[in-house]
């Protein structure tokens, strides 16, 4: 509308253009409108059966190898990786689908090439023929496997969309828009259509100052604020930050719900109406800059007088934070949950390595622990801790130091030889959990409650299905075992197998051979439900390691019953693994010859 082009700068002709530049002819329903801040979903409004054959293939297999090809185009090789097929076939198939029409072929296609990197005719490594998607194809690959919503379920969404708008509107300064208008459109303003895949809304946002050049410098301290509390960089919409937080709350990230920008003379069912005129006269202000960064004099953790950047938790505000830290305390502390002030490089490995050189000599502190100064602090031998390969190996020296409980995490230290690599990882996550708990205790700042997401499990296809078939019939394989076998193809390299291990790991469909010594170190085998059921009872009872308890970093003893029930678990892994060694040396896995790119 007029008030978003004023402030965009022309932005509603802009986003016009972009909605006429590629016209809906793939066969989708959708409304031939703009996504409301020229952000949107590219998820089109076809409905498949994922599961059904297509071209030989389940249709989720073709959509996705369509998707890959938009809107560039396909390569041969990119072809191989969707759909794990050899040259030969991978023609056939692309072949098939130009015959259905998804695909358009190269014009050369048939004509002779010689590659000039290998010297060679007929090249299938620089292979660069571009297969393009029709209209129909596109379709494709944007079809949605979603079953579609009911009636019901649409007018609940919609009524949940009424109600934040009601929202925004009550306080138009918290995202500086607010909504004048919503409006059905596509499907779902047919009253008569009961399964809607969307629920499509054209909303009319409108500015709430009515000077554009004060709304931007608004925005722009809206948009600071929130970067100032660590909200990670992403792409906005196109008119601005407040208009893509109003666009969030009103629909969220709902895949269902979709918001577009309406259109001169569009007509559909009225929602929601405002009354009011939101939009206040704006006082003119002095250009904006943006804050300056102001580091702190001293190090919060080891407490020498150097320049010291501020750190906060994401959620906190940053600006005005009074813990800081040094380089080197900042990059031993460094976790993802953390914000700092500057460009410095957080990099732990060199810092830990000058820093377990130079304290046993010049410590930061002649008394209590070398690194902070805190007192109980206590000089004994610390070995390095590895979280992959313990510590005490590669003939690594131990260093006499001066330290507290929380400082040798920090410096990858452990307080003896032969400490496995969970417990070191698990040791210096106890550290670092400490350290942060101190610094907000002494600076007197409360700990932002963090939302922790339960980590979704990745979805099994034929193909993980397949590699665990695999699995089980050799007893125990390794990624270099299938990367080697006759069926891989060229572009499968012991790499690419580790991912596709990976997802049976998360799945716990596998787990990994620890008996037989060096030679077994890579391989992996089949879990059994017995397994799985005790190392369910296992993490729900107790989880061995340091943790922090509030006050010191400790390693709690476990509870009765548990050594018994790790003694089980022992026992079934080792017999697991037996009958794995043995049916691998009965059933060797085939290698294949390779060619030169294999």
């Amino acid at each position: 509308m007029e008030s978003v082009d004023e402030l965009g700068r022309d932005i509603g002709g802009l986003l016009a253009a972009m909605a006429d530049l590629r016209p809906r002819e793939d066969g989708d329903s959708g409304p031939a409108l703009m996504a409301l801040g020229g952000v949107g979903r590219q998820e089109g409004e076809r409905v498949v059966d994922l599961d059904a054959p297509l071209l030989g293939h389940a249709t989720r297999e073709i959509r996705d190898l369509l998707k890959r090809g938009d809107p560039f185009g396909l390569h041969l090789r990119d072809a191989q990786r969707a759909v794990h097929l050899d040259r030969d076939r991978c023609l056939a198939l692309l072949t098939a689908a130009v015959e259905a029409g998804y695909l358009t072929a190269p014009e050369d296609l048939h004509e002779a090439r010689h590659c000039y990197n290998c010297r060679t005719d007929d090249c299938e490594y620089h292979d660069y023929r571009t297969w393009t998607l029709t209209p129909a194809g596109r379709s494709l690959a944007h079809a949605s496997g979603r079953k579609p919503s009911t009636r019901k379920n649409a007018d609940a969404l919609v009524a949940k969309v009424v109600k934040a708008a009601k929202a925004v509107n009550a306080d138009p300064d918290a995202t500086l828009w607010w909504v004048k208008e919503i409006r059905a459109v596509g499907p779902y303003a047919d009253a008569g259509q009961e399964q809607l895949l969307h629920v499509d809304l054209a909303v009319d946002l409108r500015p709430r100052l009515d000077d554009p050049a004060e709304q931007r410098k608004a925005e722009q301290r809206l948009r600071d604020a929130a970067r100032d509390r660590g909200e990670r960089e992403r792409v906005w919409d196109m008119v601005g930050y407040g208009h893509w937080r109003t666009r969030l709350a009103l629909a969220g990230r709902s895949k269902v719900v979709r918001l577009f920008r309406p259109a001169e003379g569009l007509e559909g069912p009225a929602l929601f109406r405002e009354e009011r005129d939101l939009t206040a006269p704006a006082v003119a202000s002095v250009p904006y800059q943006r804050p300056a960064e102001a580091p702190l004099g001293a190090c919060s953790w080891c407490g020498r007088e150097v320049r010291a950047a501020r750190v906060a938790q994401r959620g906190a505000a940053l600006a005005s934070s009074p813990i800081g830290l040094c380089e080197q305390c900042l990059s031993l502390g460094w976790t993802g949950d953390l914000q700092y002030q500057g460009s410095a490089e957080v990099w732990a490995w060199p810092v830990v390595r000058d820093l377990c050189g130079s304290l046993p000599e010049a410590p930061f502190h002649g008394a209590g622990c070398a690194l902070c100064g805190r007192e109980g602090a206590v000089e004994q031998p610390w070995w390095p801790g590895d979280v992959r390969d313990g510590s005490g190996g590669d003939g690594h020296e131990p260093i006499v130091l001066r330290l507290c409980d929380v400082c040798p995490g920090l410096l990858e230290l452990v307080d003896a030889p032969g400490r496995e690599g969970w417990w070191c990882a698990r040791h210096q996550a106890a550290c670092l959990a400490g350290m942060h708990a101190l610094l907000r205790r002494h600076a007197g700042v409360e700990e932002v409650p963090g939302v922790k997401k339960a980590r979704k499990v990745p979805r099994l296809t034929a193909l993980h299905r397949d590699v665990l078939a695999r699995v089980a019939e050799h007893g125990a394989l390794s990624a270099l075992d299938l990367a080697r076998a006759p069926f891989s193809q060229d572009h499968q390299d012991y790499r690419w197998w580790q991912v596709r291990l990976a997802h049976l790991f998360d799945n716990r469909l596998i787990a990994a051979v620890r008996a037989g010594g060096d030679e077994a170190r890579a391989l992996v085998r089949a879990a059994s439900d017995l397994e799985r059921d005790l190392a369910t009872r296992l993490g729900a009872l107790y989880t061995p390691g340091p943790v922090w308890d509030g006050e010191r970093v400790v390693e709690p003893a476990p509870p009765a019953g548990w050594a018994e029930l790790r003694g089980q678990a022992e026992q079934e892994a080792a017999r697991l693994d037996r009958e794995a060694l043995r049916r691998r040396a009965d059933h060797p896995v085939p290698e294949a010859v390779r060619g030169r790119w294999g």
